[in-house]
């Protein structure tokens, strides 16, 4: 009931009764109206202007939301402004950060408003160190470094250019993970602006429903404007991490990734390991077939022999070995600021599926359909083969948060890129489709979708989980909190 009334004040404010009317207002309305309610700093958009093709451009240019303008917002109360006023002149909005995010379900929003948080990125270390204030438009990278200088750390995720919270609200995988858990793992509470344009606090003793919900869906039920999320003391002897990478020509693949299964099955696996494959073409290094690169990532200076010489006598074309720090560890994986996997404008689809186990002969077809497909996607298409630690995200309840697959030790996901190219999108949607069933073959388990790296064709199963008491839980709170759909284009939960 609480939930209800408090929906129902946000949209009597917002003058929700219009949100079944055709929009009426242009640009120039837009401009009229909003804009005096928004802050000194904040911004508006429309197409056309160098503000506008910034916030739009994404990552993966085969998602295509469009919008009629953009909100440069720096202050929750501007989000809230902005989202009433949508709501009550029937457009749909979208927040927008680190504009990553891929699935076919964005697809639905049509001249909409953009929610641009970018401007939103500081940092405040609470006074007793454990824990620190992130606001909702920081970009990953941007938190690792801030949070490194003065001493700290956290469960961070791969790539700089991506937003950090986003990520998180699908429950994230970093290299930190082993120790701490995930990324949703670490969040305490979040200042929430929900569909109606109020805004709340939610943590395990405020709206403690939601706060299970947001940590692995949280892209269903509102925009994040600031959380708090626990830090770490960096240690000396953790600051350091090694890495080598190894790369192979395919008939080397069996044998690397056996051994990588042995560590898999290691009663106790060390938590300062984490393994990571990258699958490409280099007509350079094989004309006939894609080349694998296999790395090793050891949280100290050096990596202990029994994991880095069975690899060495395997004889790779080449190999790797460099000392860094947590900012340094994704240059190898050339997901750091400026380098190949954060520029935007290329085209890219995702298939992810999450295993116990490497599949070895289906890596072997997943090898033959790389190398079979068109030319068109061999420069920029990868497989990525990740197998971050696992110890602490096992020991959390599965039934603890909504994120649901916690006992998944494998991300394996094909990335299909190429040029912008609408007459391709089908052709590559098709082909990682292949890939992905090829992935899953013979294994026994149904598919498991990493929702960060969604298609948007799968089920709900297949993104939230099979247990029907996961889901309904789900679509429970998606009733009181969104009752209306108006967060329905990153993977909903309900249509």
């Amino acid at each position: 009931m609480a939930t209800w009334i408090l929906w129902a004040a946000g949209a009597l404010t917002a003058g929700f009764a219009s949100v079944f009317t055709t929009p009426t207002n242009n640009g120039g309305s837009l401009l009229k109206q909003l804009n005096p309610l928004l802050s000194h700093e904040a911004q508006i958009y429309l197409p056309g202007s160098e503000g506008f093709v910034n916030a739009t451009t994404r990552w993966g240019g085969a998602t295509t939301p469009t919008f009629t303008a953009i909100v440069k917002v720096t202050t929750e109360t501007d989000v809230q402004h902005t989202i009433k006023y949508a709501n009550a002149h029937n457009y749909p909005f979208l927040a927008i950060s680190g504009t990553h995010g891929t699935p076919s379900t964005l697809n639905n929003v049509r001249d909409g408003i953009g929610i641009w948080l970018r401007d939103m990125n500081s940092v405040k270390i609470h006074q007793d160190g454990t824990s620190a204030k992130i606001q909702g438009g920081i970009e990953n990278g941007k938190l690792i470094r801030d949070l490194w200088a003065r001493g700290k750390q956290t469960v961070t995720t791969g790539c700089d250019c991506a937003g950090f919270i986003s990520p998180l609200l699908g429950g994230g995988h970093g290299w930190l993970q082993g120790r701490y858990g995930l990324p949703a793992d670490q969040l305490i509470s979040a200042r929430v602006v929900l569909a109606n344009g109020s805004a709340i606090t939610v943590s395990a003793t405020s709206h403690p429903d939601l706060f299970w919900a947001v940590r692995g869906a949280g892209h269903n039920f509102g925009i994040f404007t600031e959380i708090d999320v626990k830090v770490y003391d960096r240690e000396k002897d953790q600051d350091s991490w090694a890495a080598m990478g190894l790369t192979y020509t395919h008939d080397k693949l069996d044998k690397v990734f056996e051994i990588a299964n042995e560590w898999l099955d290691e009663k106790e696996r060390d938590v300062k390991l984490t393994h990571y494959g990258t699958i490409a073409i280099n007509p350079g290094l094989d004309p006939n077939m894609p080349i694998f690169t296999f790395w090793i990532y050891w949280q100290g200076s050096s990596i202990p022999s029994k994991y880095t010489a069975p690899l060495q006598a395997l004889s790779p074309i080449s190999t790797d070995f460099s000392v860094t720090d947590l900012a340094g560890v994704n240059t190898h994986l050339a997901a750091a600021y400026g380098m190949p996997a954060c520029w935007k404008g290329f085209s890219r689809q995702f298939a992810p599926v999450s295993l116990n186990a490497w599949p070895i002969a289906n890596l072997r077809t997943l090898l033959s359909l790389f190398g079979s497909m068109p030319s068109v996607f061999h420069q920029a298409s990868f497989v990525l083969l990740e197998a971050y630690a696992t110890n602490r995200v096992g020991e959390i309840a599965e039934e603890s948060t909504a994120y649901p697959d916690r006992g998944g030790q494998l991300l394996i996901s094909p990335l299909l890129g190429y040029a912008p190219n609408t007459t391709l999108d089908d052709v590559a949607r098709r082909i990682a489709k292949e890939m992905r069933d090829a992935l899953l073959e013979g294994t026994g388990e149904k598919l498991r979708a990493y929702v960060n790296y969604a298609r948007g064709d799968e089920s709900l199963e297949e993104v939230y989980g099979y247990e029907a008491w996961r889901l309904e839980k789900l679509r429970k709170l998606k009733r009181e909190y969104d009752p209306h759909g108006r967060f329905n284009f990153y993977m909903p939960i309900t249509k």
